[in-house]
């Protein structure tokens, strides 16, 4: 009686293990490394693009408060789509005290990601940025700002697509894979890991992945990189647009100057630097003499152009470390840094006068020299606090202002 015999189980080869072994430690690394980067990503986009809204919605809310005051609704809108009308804001809303919709903007929904990041909105900003409208320390109208994911959506389908890509790329790539070291598989991917790593907690955009030697990791990293790249550009343009909401929420349009937001900011900082330093500073306090006659009799563009003259003409004449601040009509006020004797100051003040005396051309062509009326207070030889050094100085043009009355007026034109 013969034994039968059993079937030979055919067992796997070296390098059918190796490279089973290196796909499925490619897989798992490829897509630990690509879900981290594309979370971290969207973690920082969204974190920038909330701080944007912030932005968005103060600036609207300075933008707006005067229309609001006049309930000219139509202006609030204006006020809100030259704003608001910008990438990565859905909708805004402003609402009066009880509650009631004076005014909304909605961006227009177009594009083949429309349909996606409608229903993402809700999800990825469930709540809107608000900010209170204020007349004076009157809450008279608030600010809601409702996020649009469209930028995080467009983010979160290259990271798959370029995911996927790397994918398939290392699946061809398992066989020539096995046929090399382990370390020298593990270490390319290992540098994508930290690179990943490097971007999710230190926010390191300019990393990139080295070269590995291998062509197709070669290829991966290329891929990976432009994936950062793309984030990279991601963070700046949000950087770049929160620097420049930043800049409008503290500086005067028209002028570029300094706003009385600012000024009050620089204002207390320097008093607390006097304070520590013992070293006194001075404020300056300036109007436009006759202004009104210029605005009224030759219209509003005129008058900005003697608003714009004007700064010009300060920037021109104070010191690099010296600020200079529209606070409002033709109201300025030039904070100079701490000084040793009262000749610093004198100094400044006839550089100004003497800035003043070139004319400038309004809009029609006539040439037109204004001249300021200013007003010098010191700390803290004048005022121990802020409120009392701007009364002070403000006093002290104003008594400049009634002893220049009497000439001539003092913005002289004539004909270009």
């Amino acid at each position: 009686m013969t034994t039968p015999t059993l079937p030979e189980v055919k067992l796997p080869t070296l390098r059918d293990l190796l490279a089973r072994a290196h796909l499925r430690l490619i897989l798992f690394a490829v897509a630990l490394a690509t879900a981290s980067l594309v979370l971290s990503g969207v973690m920082v986009i969204r974190s920038y693009a909330q701080r944007n809204l912030d932005l968005v919605a103060r600036t609207v809310a300075y933008t707006v408060e005067p229309a609001v005051v006049f309930e000219d609704k139509e202006a609030i809108r204006d006020g809100i789509v030259s704003v608001a009308a910008a990438r990565g804001v859905d909708r805004v809303e402003v609402r009066d005290r009880q509650g009631q919709l004076l005014a909304h903007w909605q961006s227009p929904r177009i594009g083949s990601l429309a349909a996606l990041s409608q229903p993402a909105n809700a999800f990825v900003f469930p709540n809107p940025a608000v900010s209170q409208v204020r007349r004076g320390p009157e809450t008279i109208a608030e600010v809601r700002i409702y996020g649009d994911s469209e930028g995080l959506v467009r983010y979160t389908l290259a990271g798959t697509i370029i995911a996927l890509a790397c994918l398939a790329l290392t699946v061809m790539a398992t066989r020539i894979l096995a046929r090399r070291l382990q370390s020298e598989v593990v270490l390319p991917l290992e540098h994508v890991a930290e690179v990943a790593h490097a971007v999710r907690r230190d926010r390191a955009f300019e990393k990139r992945v080295p070269s590995s030697g291998i062509a197709e990791i070669d290829r991966f990293g290329r891929d990976f990189n432009a994936l950062l790249a793309e984030l990279q550009g991601w963070h700046a343009g949000l950087t770049s647009e929160n620097a420049e909401l930043a800049r409008r929420a503290t500086h005067d349009n028209l002028t570029g100057l300094g706003n009385r937001q600012l000024f009050d900011q620089h204002l207390g900082e320097m008093i607390a630097q006097s304070q520590r330093t013992g070293a006194p500073f001075a404020l300056i306090y300036l109007d436009v003499d006759q202004f009104k006659s210029i605005n009224d009799g030759y219209g509003h563009d005129a008058g900005d152009a003697a608003l714009i003259a004007v700064a010009e003409r300060l920037r021109s004449a104070i010191r690099h470390v010296d600020q200079a601040f529209r606070l409002g009509g033709d109201e300025f006020a030039v904070v100079l840094a701490p000084f040793f004797n009262q000749a610093h100051v004198d100094g400044v003040i006839d550089r100004i006068r003497l800035a003043m005396e070139q004319s400038y051309r309004l809009p029609n062509g006539m040439a037109v020299t204004s001249m300021l009326s200013v007003g010098v207070a010191i700390f803290p030889e004048h005022a121990d606090s802020a409120e009392a050094l701007v009364k002070k100085a403000d006093m002290a043009m104003y008594k400049d202002k009634q002893g220049r009355q009497g000439p001539p007026e003092n913005g002289a034109l004539s004909n270009a």
